[in-house]
């Protein structure tokens, strides 16, 4: 499993729900805050960092198809 930045969502809910609390002088309101924004925001990030990597092992694949197809040509022009 490679780095992941999705435990930053913890952090970025924890000040939420900090600054919610401050506002609102609920806890119960604050503490709300910090669970659905840490879960919502780890999904998220995961959702995303997911995606990229899928997007950047098909174009890796596809590069490797090109050369390897570039290659061959090359080898059957030498041969002719």
């Amino acid at each position: 499993m490679g780095k992941t930045y999705a435990y930053n969502s913890i952090i970025i809910g924890f000040l939420l729900g900090l600054l919610v609390w401050a506002k609102s002088q609920k806890i119960a309101l604050g503490i709300l805050v910090f669970v659905a924004v840490s879960v919502v925001g780890f999904i998220i990030i995961r959702f995303i960092e997911k995606a990229i990597g899928k997007g950047v092992n098909a174009a890796a694949d596809a590069a490797s198809k090109a050369y390897e197809k570039h290659r061959q040509q090359k080898k059957e022009e030498e041969n002719k």
